[in-house]
């Protein structure tokens, strides 16, 4: 009979001896990222980690980043803190879909999310977003953060002007994107068939109507158009053609250098490019392990990881592989579209491509 009564008077000295444990249990993630935030970085370090391993000793993210990438960043983050990273990698748009389908079942089990940059402003809205402001953000360009502390760009992506330079003379080379109307390169240079970010850099810059002009001048100057970014760059290098518009820096530069490409890069005032977003998640089930993983990618050392392979870096300290990349060097002017420019020009984007590209 002494049972009952024993037991619950356990209870009461367990709650009362250790208040801090059950008030913790009890705390929002976001609520928990801000008072963590207000210790001493050593401290604040400690208890990630001791936090992390206490709600299971890994970390979910749910990305587009490449395989090779994560599994560098796997191995290194074990190394450092013990933990594991696990997680579902796959296109930016299939990410955003499982994170809203698990979502609405109530199931999502992910930590860490890294869709593509036209689907965060539709996770944001949905509440799967959370808003943790990571100490690595000083370390980034204000073109590269959210202010509210949903996003930062882990990486970004920059669209150029590419030429032959066994085909186009340096003084001869197209320094701005009008130069295509000229008759010297009627049929003589490319646009992929999905050029996103120039299109929408025109918006950006030029309005709707400008744009339209443009891509009617350069259809009616015989512009080549290929399907793949990759394949453009190959092509270019081959001397299918001899310039081209709306080609990703970084694999230009690594061809360049590792297999010889005879190519330039022109970089266009203002240069277009668009963030890799990373972000937590704000129901996520291990707010420790969620932050410190954030925290670790936007790190220097797993930022170097990035820019080993050519990887642009918003790190003012992490300088690109390539010298043909230091655009803080060469002072050029970068054109970030956002999450919410991609949802603004996707509609007009879609109808001129369909209307001059996808038909050719």
């Amino acid at each position: 009979m002494q049972l009952i009564p024993s037991l619950v008077g356990l209870l009461i000295v367990m709650v009362t001896l250790a208040p801090p444990l059950f008030a913790a249990a009890a705390k929002e993630p976001e609520e928990l990222w801000q008072e963590l935030n207000k210790l001493p970085a050593d401290e604040r370090q400690k208890r990630l980690v001791a936090g992390a391993k206490s709600e299971g000793g890994k970390a979910i993210i749910y990305g587009n980043i490449s395989s090779d990438h994560l599994e560098r960043l796997r191995v290194d983050f074990d190394k450092r803190y013990g933990i594991k990273i696990d997680g579902y990698r796959a296109s930016g748009e299939r990410v955003a879909n499982r994170l809203l389908t698990e979502a609405r079942a109530g199931k999502l089990d992910a930590d860490v999310m890294a869709p593509s940059n036209e689907h965060m402003p539709a996770l944001i809205k949905a509440g799967i977003a959370g808003r943790y402001h990571s100490p690595e953000r000083a370390a980034f360009g204000e073109i590269f953060l959210d202010k509210q502390g949903y996003w930062v760009a882990w990486d970004y992506n920059i669209a150029v002007i590419a030429y032959n330079t066994r085909m186009v003379a340096p003084a001869d080379a197209p320094k701005k994107y009008e130069d295509f109307l000229e008759p010297k390169w009627k049929g003589n240079f490319a646009l992929d068939m999905d050029p996103d970010k120039s299109v929408m850099g025109w918006f950006k810059t030029w309005g709707e109507e400008r744009t339209k002009k443009y891509l009617q001048g350069i259809s009616k100057n015989d512009v080549v158009v290929r399907k793949s970014h990759t394949l453009m760059a190959q092509l270019l290098c081959a001397g299918e053609f001899k310039a081209a518009i709306d080609l990703y820096a970084y694999r230009l530069a690594d061809m360049k250098h590792t297999r010889g490409c005879p190519v330039e890069i022109s970089y266009p005032n203002p240069t277009p490019a668009t963030p890799s977003p990373i972000g937590v998640v704000k129901k996520t089930p291990r707010p420790h392990a969620a932050a410190l993983l954030l925290d670790y990618i936007l790190s220097e050392p797993a930022q170097k990881i990035f820019s080993e392979s050519g990887r642009i870096s918003g790190r003012r300290d992490v300088k690109p592989r390539y010298a043909d990349l230091d655009i803080q060097a060469k002072g050029v002017k970068v054109l970030v579209l956002t999450p919410e420019d991609a949802v603004q020009f996707d509609r007009p984007y879609q109808q001129l491509r369909e209307e001059y590209l996808l038909h050719r």
